[in-house]
């Protein structure tokens, strides 16, 4: 049985946030990489141990996918079956503030 997505407010704000900033330059390249992290986390209804650990928090319930220069926080509930993306953060700005 699939995962349940479920995307947090910060998570959405990051998205937007990216989506808003790159498209002041160039709007097609924000529409590709708004749907490029949407279409990424997809991976995750499926196959939720997709991405890596994240190495900010010690425990295997946190986990990370890489997208471009991006990483997309997630946790994962097991005894729900969801998956909470909780951050979209630039690889630049360090460690991920949850």
């Amino acid at each position: 049985m699939d995962f349940k997505l479920i995307w947090t407010e910060k998570a959405s704000d990051d998205l937007e946030a990216i989506v808003r900033y790159i498209c002041r330059d160039d709007p097609e390249t924000a529409r590709r990489i708004g749907f490029g992290i949407y279409d990424r986390v997809q991976i995750l209804i499926a196959n939720p141990e997709a991405g890596s650990r994240l190495p900010e928090k010690n425990d295997p319930i946190w986990r990370k996918l890489i997208f471009k220069s991006r990483k997309i926080v997630y946790r994962i509930n097991r005894q729900d079956r969801t998956i909470e993306i909780a951050r979209i953060w630039h690889a630049a700005q360090g460690e991920v503030e949850l």
